[in-house]
């Protein structure tokens, strides 16, 4: 299964995130935003940060994900390389992400993400897992 693949849209970013279960489909939308971002692969490990997270449902949480991920790079300037999922529940995330101060000459900048939208939003279970359907403003 793939981790994630981009969709036609006119003028914003849209994909589709797969996991086999909640905790592969977090880290594989981490994975996406990232590579959309920058070059993921040029990013090290030098700084870790604890992420903990909860929602009413499972939609709120998959955004409030995708929205502090997005926080950690404009905020803190943290380029993410990767990251493990704890614990994941429908409600609630522990997570640590792992990467580096943001360098534009290093990482590169591909496209800048403002946030992700509800316009064609969903998260569904599915026979092999889990699909996320997103389109992030650019």
């Amino acid at each position: 299964m793939p981790r994630y693949r981009l969709l036609d849209h006119t003028s914003d970013i849209g994909v589709e995130i797969y996991g086999a279960d909640l905790a592969d489909l977090f880290a594989n939308a981490a994975t996406c935003l990232f590579d959309l971002i920058l070059d993921r692969e040029s990013v090290g490990e030098t700084r870790t940060i604890p992420v903990s997270l909860e929602a009413t449902t499972l939609p709120e949480l998959f955004l409030d994900w995708l929205r502090e991920l997005l926080f950690l790079f404009s905020a803190r300037s943290l380029a993410v390389r990767r990251v493990e999922i704890a614990a994941v529940e429908p409600t609630r995330i522990e997570a640590t992400v792992f990467g580096e101060e943001f360098s534009q000459e290093r990482h590169g900048l591909k496209v800048e993400v403002k946030t992700p939208t509800y316009h064609q939003y969903s998260i569904d279970k599915t026979d092999e897992g889990f699909r996320a359907t997103v389109v992030f403003d650019v």
